[in-house]
């Protein structure tokens, strides 16, 4: 390898990783301190970080970097006591506590011996201005801060073998990370052990941040939204295009060696300078676009979104297919940051952190789907609208059939008189039965007028007689007809589909009245319409006496619903807008 090359490559690994150290650093403090851990981890990645600049200090410096690269090597094994913390805690270790202990206690009394009788010398060596070789004390130092390491890698490759599921798999990405590291390590060794090769496992140092990051994003080893860990990704990727760049524009330099004459520096490096600027800006580019895809918004891809939007059927199809659409544009896990349809409005909800040109497609985005929400809600209006129209046109009809049909029944019933007893009994059960029809056609059909009183519950169940649970003197402002026909029509109801009875009623506001039974239940073909004319519950009804009954409670300002309540299979809810 060339001189300058290997000596640039070896300072930029260390560069790189002291870099990645602290970014991963400053992730976990900002975005997973309230994770069990996070400060260990932390720690730790700064032990990385201040070890890097240990080591990489005497290939700049030579030996005049030897009282900051013997100190921070002296302070080794503190770093490495708070990793076996961490992986005893991942772990989650009954013997964390002693352990915790014993590893601080020895990492600082190590240290200590190593600040105080020093811990080696930073001597030029093959071509590099300077290497650390360690003294005795030294060795001893690095050998408890490699047993440290060495003890927590071997907990979490416990736990790798004893668990499973994603503890299992965070436990692995740590493990093969720091082995990585580890193996790096033995690249500081070379001089003091008189290895005549470039240190080249050295190099492997950032590979190790990459492996961690790894391990971070891909099995969530910190428990962060999907922002902070893209925005961690797209750090690393960018701070490893500053190091590519630098390390392609300064090649020519390096190999052509250094210019004559201070016009010459001078025009080298601007050349070098702008030579990494041309390349870092494609490499800012492609980190931008696998981290942060998406792109720019183009009148294809908004017509596009449109059409596959207009596919929905109701808001619930509009939500699932704007959050499909959302998350394969924009490359988004499931779990991370989403839409929302409610009524007539898209809500973005997770996304205040996100980056701003990712935010504004995501609201671009949603500024398409509140349009068609209003667009299927128009449409459902309007189908609505027409529903009514024919409903109140058919109404009219039927009430004038009704009123007709009355003389003819009456006619009808005078004239079997003279007929045989059971032909009259057949001849009056059938004109009563279309008597009822008529009635309550013509009730539905008409315009309820209420005249509003104070009305006493217990009063109103006595006409009722059913079984009932109703607080003492609990009164409803309502109109004693209409709400009597009302209560009549679910009681009926009741009776006819249960062996048992009840009115329930509820202090306000708003007071409520239950009426349940314990028949079968609704048909759940049928729950959605149940309240819509010519649908009913039992066979032989008429359909119309739910309908009547929401037309009554609308006139006085309150609605009837399907309630539950513990014991009943049905129970419908009368709810009164004014009551006291």
């Amino acid at each position: 390898m060339d001189i300058a090359v290997g000596l640039f490559a070896y300072i930029g690994a260390l560069s790189l990783t002291a870099i990645a150290s602290v970014l991963l650093a400053l992730f976990v403090v900002l975005r997973a301190r309230a994770v069990p851990g996070s400060t260990l981890l932390a720690v730790f990645l700064l032990g990385v970080a201040l070890w890097s600049v240990a080591q990489v200090l005497p290939a700049i410096l030579g030996p005049a970097a030897r009282p900051v690269t013997t100190t921070l090597i002296a302070l080794s094994p503190l770093p490495a006591a708070g990793f076996i913390h961490l992986a005893f805690a991942f772990a989650l270790c009954a013997a964390l506590r002693p352990v915790a202990i014993a590893a601080y206690a020895t990492a600082a009394f190590m240290t200590l011996i190593g600040l105080i009788f020093g811990v080696g010398k930073v001597v030029p060596w093959h071509d590099f201005p300077g290497m650390f070789v360690p003294s005795t004390i030294g060795w001893c130092v690095l050998a408890v801060a490699a047993i440290l390491s060495i003890a927590g890698h071997l907990r979490l490759a416990q736990t790798w073998r004893e668990q499973d599921g994603q503890h299992r798999r965070q436990a692995g990405a740590v493990f093969v990370s720091s082995l990585i590291g580890l193996v790096a390590l033995t690249g500081f060794a070379f001089p003091a052990l008189g290895i005549d090769a470039y240190p080249w496992p050295v190099l492997l140092l950032p590979f190790y941040s990459v492996a961690l990051v790894y391990g971070i994003v891909r099995h969530r080893f910190m428990a962060a939204d999907v922002w902070a860990r893209r925005g961690l990704v797209w750090l690393l990727l960018v701070a490893g295009a500053d190091a590519a760049s630098a390390l392609i524009a300064s090649l020519p330099l390096a190999l052509a060696g250094r210019p004559a004459g201070l016009f010459a520096t001078w025009a080298a490096l601007a050349a070098t300078l702008a030579l990494g600027l041309a390349i870092l800006a494609p490499l800012k580019r492609l980190a931008n676009r696998i981290v942060f895809p998406g792109g720019r918004i183009s009148e294809a891809d908004l017509a596009a979104w449109r059409d596959q939007l207009a596919t929905a059927a109701d808001e619930a199809a509009l939500g699932d297919v704007a959050r499909a659409l959302l998350r394969q544009r924009l490359s988004l896990p499931v779990d991370a940051p989403t839409l929302t349809v409610e009524g007539e409005v898209a809500t973005l909800t997770g996304w205040d952190d996100a980056p701003i040109a990712t935010r504004h497609i995501a609201e671009r985005f949603a500024g398409l789907v509140t349009e068609s929400a209003r667009r299927l809600a128009v449409a459902r209006r309007l189908v609505e609208a027409e529903r009514e129209a024919r409903l109140a046109e058919l109404g009219a009809l039927a009430a004038t059939v009704a009123h007709d049909l009355r003389n003819p029944l009456g006619i009808i019933q005078m004239a079997a008189t003279g007929a045989p007893p059971e032909t009259r009994t057949e001849i009056g059960e059938q004109v009563a039965r279309m008597n009822h029809l008529v009635t309550d056609i013509l009730d539905y059909a008409r315009a309820w007028t209420i005249v509003p009183q104070p009305l006493i519950v217990t009063d109103l169940v006595a006409f009722l007689g059913v079984e009932a649970h109703v607080p003492d003197s609990l009164m409803v402002t309502a109109d004693h007809h209409a709400l009597l026909r009302a209560l009549t029509n679910l009681v009926d109801n009741a009776r006819e589909l249960g062996t048992r009875v009840a009115l329930v009623a509820k202090v306000g506001p708003p007071v409520t009245i239950d009426i349940c039974d314990d028949g079968p239940g609704i048909a759940p073909e049928i729950s959605d319409s149940l309240f819509r004319p010519f649908v009913s519950r039992r066979p032989g009804g008429t359909g119309l006496g739910l309908a009547i009954v929401r037309h009554i409670m609308e006139a006085h300002g309150g609605t009837v619903t399907l309630a539950e309540r513990p014991g009943w299979s049905t129970c419908f809810r009368l709810t009164f807008g004014a009551s006291r």
